[in-house]
């Protein structure tokens, strides 16, 4: 339009023109258009009308609204919302207070509090909280906007699909294929939300991660674009059934997740980026290597090294090196008669023989302290334990930086490494793994952890959404993570996975509804029950599917005391002792094979090794490349053994002998030289060990105002302050019955609140000797009054915490969320802060 206007000749006419066109652009709206829908609305069954509710018939439609105008004996005497300005007085309508439901408006003014529903411990007591909350996402976000704003760096949400099949409500009507504004009210329904998640995320480094079917995937994608235009978007397909599903002209085999990525954000590689096939199991795990500490090969005997011979002292309950002993005297003879306690470990070859280990005591003990020593398993067969290091080359790789230490294990004090980013890749935008698969790692496992009755529709691969929030998160293992779509629970049990896997303590947030499907409904209202009944809400989906998967996965069984059954896959790798094969070719006189060509014949019936590995002399095979030797003539062992040395990839040994003798003795030596086999392959977790994590439930509730206002609501505010710190320790509560105190110091929390400004002093002394405070929280109306006090408060703690945030109550409070009207507003002006 632009060009075409300076097309026009006339000047005045080209300047009208251009006027009228600036004119309209501000008034109308392209890219993606969506009617924005009358408000949500969320209805609240337990919640006895009062003057100013809006209200609806419980049997009628949750739109037919009225508002309270006053309540007396048992009566509502309401009107038509906005009647009284229509000119005049207008005669109420009269209801009973049982047939009325009270609604909330989306837009209006809310005052939020957590109801504790229940909770699992079954990590350390100081550590931080996992949390569910129960209740519609949009008042859940904007609570959490009170907590958490510009805290959290991973948002992953898996929203309805919108695909036409009831999968959704929209003020409590399901919304399917036949309603032809569907697409628009999924986009106001979105939109919404996303407004408020955006604030949660850190503005530099957060992450919103949403999962997405073909039904709706470009509308989101332009959704996001609008609502998130500062950040970098990226578009993962995610194949979750390679059987496909038939759906339209093709089989449907993926669905999608687009990242939105804040400036400041990196990702550190991985080992897997989650499509390359290239890499078998073996080597998409490959790990730096860590060699047998016994010695094979020459010098091997304990008389070729006494300084070598030495114990190592082992606590086998940790699996834990605990000393590492001195020579003993050749004159002397180690006690081997308390073998079977597994406290010690010689060096005892597998003959039975004594040998000698690789280093010495006073290097073993410099490697042990660096972690660079650990335990291996118990070998049955020689009666002590199989002792591992990182060898010179290791070390070596470790000072070049090839090799990077990850963590150092605070029990054994043994290190994980892994090959730096340089040996490693990004993680790309296609992922194609069998773990991702739906039915498998989605449905399948839901049904293993909740056992007979336990249902939900669609549960995501565990795996899945552990690969999406660690692609993210693998380098904070602080990290805050929410979920506003919660479902079945699958990313609090994917991070509990990570957690234990990398030792992180990241936190994570579910928020769900307690909605009940379309079919129960049905048979609970044949039964005379309604919402809000406590049968009802307990077929709901927060308390029949999300609190029970996440309880029992926690704690490793199901309330009937049934241990969970099977594995969890953790994505890291681990060595694991294979023996080597050996194989005798005793069909053959090793004379007869005396060409060149009759060893190619031997070695063609090998797979995996090819004939143009056969050379003159000829006398036996040994490849850097291959996992296979052979020896043609065992008259040449000798030079054989020295070629395998330091040959540890290779696994499979074949010997041309008819004598058994001559190769149960080969075999013997190639083990002594190589040691067992180390596989690296995937770490598995037993899910009936459950997770060392913490979970506390509540319930979304609404406080009255004027209650806050006259700060008549701290017991209600309690968990909001406790969560509002990092949710650290244990809950706090005020017992029942109790007065408020002048100031509330709990013990092994991370906060304190002063109730009455008359006791400062007191509070003042009581908290400068705590030196884990987090948050301080000061009740006061008078804004000077608490610059002064909050001052004073961080001077006390200058030294012990000082990084102590002061918070005003309830004013912080009251300001968050009467402004909650204007989703957009400013966040400086929420004041209350200093």
């Amino acid at each position: 339009m632009h060009d075409l206007i300076e097309q026009i000749e006339d000047k005045r006419e080209r300047e009208r023109f251009r006027q009228v066109w600036e004119e309209s652009i501000r008034e109308k709206k392209f890219g993606l258009v969506f009617e924005p829908h009358l408000p949500e609305l969320l209805p609240l069954p337990k919640v006895k009308p009062r003057r100013g509710d809006l209200v609806c018939m419980r049997e009628g439609s949750l739109k037919n609204l009225w508002r309270v105008r006053r309540v007396a004996n048992g009566i509502a005497f309401c009107v038509k919302p906005g009647a009284d300005g229509q000119g005049g007085p207008v005669d109420p309508v009269q209801f009973s207070l049982d047939e009325l439901l009270v609604v909330r408006q989306f837009g209006e003014p809310i005052f939020p509090a957590l109801v504790p529903m229940d909770q699992v411990q079954n990590g350390q007591v100081g550590a931080p909280w996992h949390t569910l909350i129960e209740a519609d996402n949009f008042h859940a976000l904007q609570l959490l906007d009170y907590l958490y704003a510009g805290k959290v760096d991973c948002i992953y949400i898996d929203p309805p699909y919108n695909t036409g099949a009831r999968d959704w409500k929209y003020n409590n009507d399901y919304v399917d294929g036949n309603d032809g504004w569907r697409h628009s009210k999924w986009l106001a329904f979105m939109e919404k939300r996303l407004k408020l998640a955006k604030r949660l995320l850190k503005p530099d480094t957060g992450v919103l991660i949403v999962t997405i079917d073909e039904h709706e995937v470009h509308h989101l994608g332009m959704l996001l674009e609008r609502e998130y235009p500062e950040a970098h978007q990226q578009l993962v397909t995610i194949v979750i059934n390679q059987k496909g599903v038939a759906q339209g002209r093709l089989s449907r085999a993926e669905e999608y997740a687009l990242f939105c990525f804040n400036p400041a954000v990196t990702l550190a590689a991985h080992h897997d980026d989650l499509l390359s096939p290239d890499r078998g199991e073996s080597k998409r795990f490959q790990t730096p290597r860590w060699e047998w500490l016994l010695r094979g090969g020459t010098n091997s005997r304990r008389e070729d090294r006494y300084g070598l011979f030495f114990p190592i002292t082992v606590d086998p309950a940790l699996r834990k090196i605990v000393a590492i002993g001195d020579p003993l005297p050749p004159d002397q003879q180690p006690d081997l008669s308390n073998l079977a306690n597994r406290r010690t470990a010689w060096p005892l070859r597998t003959d039975g023989t004594l040998g000698n280990w690789r280093v010495s005591p006073p290097t073993l003990r410099l490697l042990l302290a660096k972690g660079y020593v650990r335990l291996g398993g118990f070998d049955e067969a020689r009666g002590t334990w199989t002792v591992l290091y990182l060898g010179q080359k290791a070390q070596k790789q470790i000072e070049a930086g090839v090799i990077e230490v990850v963590r150092k294990d605070e029990v054994t004090g043994e290190v994980e490494v892994r090959y730096t980013e340089a040996q490693q890749r990004s993680i790309k935008t296609v992922w194609h793994r069998a773990t991702h698969d739906a039915g498998n790692y989605g449905s399948s496992l839901l049904r293993g952890i909740l056992g007979e009755g336990g249902k939900f529709s669609f549960p995501k691969s565990l795996y899945a959404t552990r690969d999406a929030v660690a692609t993210v998160v693998r380098d904070r293992p602080d990290a805050l993570i929410l979920d506003f779509f919660a479902g079945s629970g699958t990313t609090l049990n994917a991070v509990n996975l990570l957690n234990a896997t990398d030792g992180g303590q990241r936190r994570c947030i579910l928020v769900t509804n307690n909605e009940v499907s379309a079919e129960d409904a049905a048979m609970l209202s044949e039964r005379g029950l309604q919402q809000g009944d406590a049968e009802w809400e307990a077929q709901g989906i927060c308390r029949a599917v999300t609190w029970p998967r996440s309880k029992f996965t926690i704690l490793g069984h199901r309330d009937d005391g049934a241990a969970l059954t099977g594995d969890y896959l953790t994505g890291k790798a681990v060595d694991r002792e294979r023996a080597r094969n050996f194989t005798q070719i005793g069909f053959v006189d090793p004379a007869s094979i005396d060409t060149l060509a009759k060893k190619k014949q031997v070695v063609a019936l090998i797979d995996g090794l090819p004939q143009t590995l056969v050379k003159e002399p000829g006398t036996f095979v040994v490849s850097d490349d291959h996992k296979a030797s052979v020896l043609f003539d065992p008259s040449a062992a000798d030079d054989w053994l020295e070629a395998l040395e330091g040959q540890d990839h290779i696994s499979d040994f074949y010997i041309v002998t008819p004598t058994k003798r001559v190769f149960d003795s080969l075999k013997v030596r190639v083990v002594e030289l190589l040691g067992p086999l180390l596989v690296a392959e995937e770490e598995k977790r037993p899910m009936g060990a459950g997770f060392a994590a913490n979970l506390a439930y509540f319930k979304l509730d609404f406080l009255d105002k004027d209650r806050v206002a006259l700060k008549q609501a701290f017991r209600e505010v309690l968990p909001l302050l406790w969560l509002k710190a990092g949710a650290v320790g244990p809950r706090p509560e005020l017992p029942r019955g109790a007065a408020e105190p002048p100031f509330f110091d709990p013990a092994g929390t991370n906060f304190a609140v002063l109730l009455d400004e008359g006791a400062f002093r007191k509070f003042v002394k009581t908290i400068g000797k705590r030196t884990d405070l987090s948050v301080v929280y000061i009740v006061t109306d008078a804004d000077e009054a608490f610059k002064d006090m909050a001052d004073e408060v961080r001077h006390a703690l200058r030294l012990v915490s000082p990084n102590v945030e002061v918070v005003q109550l309830y004013k912080d409070y009251l300001a968050n969320f009467l402004i909650n009207t204007r989703l957009d507003h400013d966040l400086n002006g929420q004041g209350g802060q200093a």
